[in-house]
């Protein structure tokens, strides 16, 4: 009777030893207006961060394709339609959590989705659905105030205004409303926390029995590593505002150097030696750094002598990325090259541009100038 019990208990393990190790499968439907004949799937690495390199792809046939992960753990999985016979993809990306033993309906419109299946995902397309029907209210309701707003009078604009924000508390409290009524429901409060987020508020909303899951763990290192992201964010924004304060207009300029091919370059080779020097940093890969070039290349142009110059400081940055910017941009002034962080802990640099104009003895004269508030500075220092 006890090798029978046994025997039974044993084949129980080895069925769920099994069934975890299936993959997972994902049955997909497009609608009618979803004119694709290819579906992209991009796909996470197993710390769950998507790489550019690992792209599977389905062919999609009458309207419906099938995909099923190669994968034994847990990942994410981005569905992207691709249009036009491979010409463009669609704008609606649809996520999932793909989790081995699970299987997933998908039906993909031209805007949104329906997400069911099994358990998992009926609980997980549950809370997709919701917070994607708050979001289409608010996002329909901005296309026809943008058209009514057109020849209306500040008063009428003003009202509209305050309708968008009175539907934007409103789409706040049902997805807040909605992630309540449901938490305890494993599918929904892993897409709470995320999709949503903050991981850690909804690891706490948790009941003990989905902390105890199979995904328990892996919303725990989330929280973990955004509690860790947070705090290292703080620290760094604390440091960078030390150094702004310490390089604050009416400031004297603080020095830094940076090394490329063996040649060392100092921001003191150009600052404090007699003239007003504009000094851009700025990145290749940065477009609000690009849309500012002209305006520094106008300046360099206009000003440039004795008493002017333009220094660009290339920040977290490729060196042959840099260069490949300054051909293409026809930028005339000198660089700093390869600076990645030096200048940007000096100065307390957290996003880029910024463009700071240093006086003829180095002290800081003005800081996040931009646009047009650059040619009107230095016209008032330097005339025409």
């Amino acid at each position: 009777m006890k090798k029978s019990i046994l025997i039974a208990i044993a084949a129980g393990m080895t069925s769920l030893a099994t069934m975890a190790q299936k993959p997972c499968s994902i049955q997909g439907t497009l609608t009618d207006d979803v004119k694709a004949n290819k579906v992209y799937i991009f796909l996470s690495d197993n710390d769950l961060v998507f790489d550019s390199n690992n792209i599977d792809s389905v062919e999609v046939k009458k309207g419906k394709f099938s995909y099923t992960s190669k994968f034994k753990d847990v990942r994410r999985a981005l569905i992207i339609p691709v249009l036009d016979g491979g010409k463009s993809v669609s704008m609606n990306q649809t996520q999932l959590l793909m989790v081995p033993g699970e299987s997933a309906q998908v039906e993909i419109r031209q805007k949104g989705a329906t997400i069911g299946g099994s358990t998992f995902y009926k609980q997980w397309g549950g809370a997709y659905n919701s917070i994607n029907e708050a979001t289409e209210k608010v996002q329909a309701f901005v296309t026809k105030a943008n058209q009514e707003a057109q020849g209306k009078s500040q008063q009428e604009v003003d009202a509209l205004r305050d309708r968008l924000n009175q539907m934007l508390k409103e789409r706040e409290e049902a997805i807040t409303s909605y992630g309540e009524k449901h938490m305890s429901e494993e599918g929904c409060v892993v897409y709470y926390a995320m999709q949503v987020g903050p991981a850690a508020k909804y690891y706490d909303l948790m009941t003990e029995e989905v902390k105890k899951g199979r995904l328990g763990k892996l919303i725990k290192t989330l929280a973990d590593e955004e509690k860790a992201r947070e705090e290292a964010r703080a620290k760094e924004e604390a440091k960078a505002q030390g150094a702004v304060e310490n390089t604050a207009e009416g400031k004297k300029f603080v020095d830094f150097e940076a090394e490329y091919e063996g040649k060392v370059q100092k921001l003191s080779d150009y600052v404090g030696k007699g003239k007003y020097v504009l000094v851009d940093f700025w990145a290749s890969w940065c477009g609000p750094c690009k849309a500012e070039i002209p305006n520094l290349i106008e300046a360099y142009n206009k000003y440039k002598g004795d008493k002017f110059t333009v220094l660009g400081v290339a920040t977290w940055d490729k060196p042959k990325d840099t260069l490949k910017s300054i051909e293409q941009l026809g930028i005339p002034y000198p660089q700093i090259m390869n600076a990645q962080e030096a200048g940007s802990n000096a100065y307390g640099i957290l996003g880029i541009p910024q463009i700071i104009l240093f006086g003829p003895d180095g002290t800081i004269l003005k800081r996040n100038l931009r646009g047009q508030m650059i040619e009107k500075t230095l016209s008032e220092l330097l005339g025409n």
